[in-house]
């Protein structure tokens, strides 16, 4: 596992922001910061300017986007402290005009955002660019601790609502303490490493060192920008930063993400299988309602904690493809674990690791299975699998699939391999024909008290509901359901995939 371990510390290596693009990125933000400092608003006094999010946070990753690397995001607060009632568009045009006086901001400021003033920095000399997003906000006078007013515009409306990046980064960085020693060694990596922009140990920023935990969200960040490259409903980093913070107990960094992976599943299989999932203040969906809370608001009222799920509940494809991407970066994290190439996590970064990619390895397991005789019904579900992300040809596992049918020995197993057959062609786009309908239909009526049979055959014909995975996966507990590659066909209009909410 410790190797594994260090090929994933590579990898978020090269995903991290360089010294020298950081010294660069946090000279502008100071710039930005002076200036800022310097204005007059109508709405407020005393600005004070600091970063938020993953800079801060030390989880920054650089974006991928369009199936090419990205510019990187840098977020900034400016939080000001309030004179007597203000408006919200007050306050945001504050911040939009003091920056439209210089000139220079003036030329790279972008349109006006919901939240945020962005501010494009383009590349130069090989370098990436940056997002500065600035956001307006007040000192909140409610007596909660580091709270802030933020604007929000929403078809030319403005309206308040609440964040607590400070509170926030103060409860991260008690979940996330650095020993002397580790810190130490860290710093000497980076600075024997970059010896031509510090001059000596104690100029290495200690923002750029970076625990298990913080590289694994990283690793975890970057899998997400590659699966929703081309793809809507990307889930937002403070929600899976918030759960892996919460539930990580390991040193490991294969292990902090499958303690992710793990409590998420765990969650999801439970909020199907029950239509509600009993509290425990990092995941949690009550009443109809998901909600991940901030943790430095746990004991507020319902009505004052923010929600980082919020959206979810307004679109139900948002935990759709949060969940739908968990199940794949299980299906990865797992691939590379066996393999320890990490082509195998589908980063789109440089391959680190010797030997053969998964795929490799599971067809030479199933060629060997098939000179011994062999049945391969277990590794035939993996080729499926990856036969769906393009990485293994469909026709080799077409001629598993029929073999699997031609050694089965009783009717059970042939029932089995019959489903099987029939999602390859269904995962290839291949229309079923009407004696393949009928087979599966025959399957289905000799089967039909056992809610498998009825979940995969309504699955192979199109007619699958949410009541027949849910009775499924409640009656084998004991089986990993979600982790069949049928499930996969699962696809009714909008994408809304498993909502307890609707029950009857």
């Amino acid at each position: 596992m410790a190797n594994k371990d260090y090929i994933l510390t590579q990898i978020s290596q090269t995903l991290d922001i360089s010294p020298s693009d950081f010294k660069r990125a946090q000279k502008r933000f100071n710039a930005v910061k002076d200036w800022l400092i310097d204005g007059e608003y109508k709405s407020g006094f005393s600005p004070k300017i600091y970063l938020q999010g993953s800079f801060r946070l030390g989880t920054v990753v650089r974006p991928y986007k369009e199936d090419k690397d990205a510019n990187f995001d840098i977020d900034q607060v400016c939080e000001l402290s309030p004179k007597s009632h203000t408006e919200p568009s007050t306050l945001k045009n504050d911040i939009g005009n003091r920056l439209k006086e210089n000139s220079n901001y003036l030329r790279m400021l972008d349109e006006e955002g919901k939240r945020c003033w962005t501010l494009e920095y383009f590349s130069d000399d090989n370098s990436p660019g940056f997002h500065l997003d600035i956001l307006p906000s007040l000192s909140a006078r409610n007596g909660i601790e580091y709270q802030i007013d933020i604007t929000h515009k929403e078809t030319n409306k403005y309206s308040w609502s609440k964040s607590n990046p400070n509170g926030y980064y103060l409860w991260f960085k008690s979940k996330n303490i650095f020993s002397r020693e580790f810190m130490l060694e860290e710093k000497r990596k980076l600075y024997e490493g970059n010896r031509n922009i510090y001059n000596v140990l104690e100029d290495v920023p200690t923002q750029l060192l970076r625990s298990p935990l913080q590289r694994a969200i990283q690793i975890m960040k970057r899998h997400r920008d590659v699966f929703f490259s081309n793809k809507n409903n990307k889930p937002i980093s403070i929600i899976i930063t918030t759960i892996t913070t919460h539930v990580r107990t390991s040193s490991s960094l294969i292990e902090v993400i499958n303690e992710f992976v793990d409590y998420t599943l765990e969650r999801y299989e439970s909020w199907l299988k029950e239509g509600y999932l009993v509290c425990d203040g990092i995941l949690d969906f009550e009443e109809g309602v998901w909600i991940v809370p901030n943790p430095v608001d746990q004991g507020l009222d319902k009505s004052k904690i923010e929600n980082f799920a919020d959206k979810w509940n307004s679109d139900d494809a948002l935990p759709n493809a949060f969940f739908e991407w968990v199940r794949q970066l299980k299906r990865d994290i797992n691939r590379f674990i066996k393999s320890g190439v990490s082509d195998d996590l589908n980063l789109r970064t440089k391959n680190i690791g010797d030997g053969d990619s998964y795929s490799e390895l599971l067809k030479k397991e199933v060629q060997q299975d098939i000179e011994s005789g062999l049945g391969s019904n277990q590794n035939l579900l993996q080729l499926i699998h990856l036969g769906i992300e393009g990485k293994v040809d469909w026709e080799f596992i077409k001629k598993v699939a029929q073999r699997e049918y031609d050694i089965a020995e009783n009717d059970d197993s042939k029932n089995v391999a019959k489903v099987n057959f029939y999602q390859v062609a269904r995962h290839r786009g291949i229309s079923l024909s009407e004696e393949s309908v009928k087979d599966i239909i025959t399957v289905l009526n000799y089967n039909k008290n056992s809610s498998r049979y009825v979940m995969c055959c309504n699955l192979l014909l199109g007619t699958a509901t949410h009541e027949m995975v849910r009775k499924c996966i409640t009656e084998y507990g004991y089986e990993n359901i979600l982790d069949w590659p049928i499930i996969r066909l699962y696809d009714f209009p909008g994408k809304n995939i498993f909502l307890p909410r609707k029950y009857s």
